[in-house]
């Protein structure tokens, strides 16, 4: 087999009801060749045996790799053990209950190809947790907004696009290291590493189905707990992406004065949120 060797990651955490449909959607991908990475983060319930199960019933063409973390990692942990472990110097990211379309991994990849960018991500179909297509889907315009913004401006941006819906360039830890800060969301991180090493790609056409209601991104608190919360993950991210452009452009010195002043504000504001305050 030639060409440029994708992984496609699915990882899991407590997903067992949801694996399947989207395990067999991972291995209908179209595109070769193709390590397909399973990836289970120590899950308390049945989600690696779904896992061993259907690989060891796969006859396709895609290669199949196993994992189980022996303890839980956290998404954060997750990610950067999945860097770890891919083969692929593109890394198309599928959590555990969402589905990819069959032409996936195929769209992202020709426009990784094409100009190597460190992040390619698509447009999605909203589903609810029962899997059915919501019947109002948000149009998104985002990736010529944020594609125009200038990268100081980027850097303040709490969210740049779907994580859900990413392909990862292997140089976006290569280059930067495993993200450091926790409670987090990795794709504040990865896209603005990417533009701090220069392009990022957009497929518009609806690649995955994305589900809403469930998941990580979508656990809330009430109130104030919700607002602390909000911050703290703020706080983690303009901390991860400080470190990032020290790193990688120490020479930003705008980028690296709005980060700082961002983060004299979130401190600020959780300061005064503290319950001894």
């Amino acid at each position: 087999m030639t060409g440029t060797l994708v992984t496609l990651v699915v990882m899991a955490w407590r997903q067992e009801g949801l694996l399947r449909e989207t395990i067999a959607a991972a291995f209908a991908q179209t595109y070769q060749p193709l390590e397909i990475l399973l990836s289970d983060d120590a899950s308390p319930d049945g989600s690696f045996a779904v896992m061993q199960d259907m690989a060891a019933a796969y006859s396709g063409p895609h290669r199949i790799t196993l994992n189980r973390n022996p303890a839980n990692l956290g998404l954060i942990g997750h990610i950067n053990r999945v860097f770890e472990l891919a083969g692929g110097e593109l890394i198309v990211y599928n959590a555990g209950d969402d589905l990819s379309e069959p032409d996936r991994v195929a769209r992202l990849h020709a426009v990784w190809a094409a100009g190597r960018p460190a992040l390619v991500h698509s447009n999605v179909t909203d589903i609810g947790p029962d899997g059915a297509p919501l019947p109002r889907q948000r149009e998104r315009g985002r990736h010529d907004h944020l594609a125009a913004k200038p990268l100081d401006e980027v850097a303040t941006t709490k969210n740049n696009c779907i994580g859900a819906s990413c392909a990862w360039d292997a140089r976006l830890v290569r280059a930067f290291g495993p993200i450091t800060e926790t409670g987090l969301f990795e794709d504040r991180v990865f896209y603005f590493r990417a533009r701090l090493l220069g392009d990022v790609g957009y497929v518009n056409d609806r690649l995955l189905r994305y589900r809403r209601g469930i998941g990580l991104s979508f656990d809330r608190g009430e109130g104030e707990e919700e607002t602390r919360r909000n911050f703290e993950i703020d706080l983690a991210t303009l901390r991860q992406r400080l470190k990032d452009c020290q790193h990688i452009a120490p020479d930003r010195g705008d980028v690296i004065r709005a980060l700082k002043r961002k983060i004299r504000k979130r401190e600020g504001q959780l300061a005064t949120m503290a319950p001894d305050a």
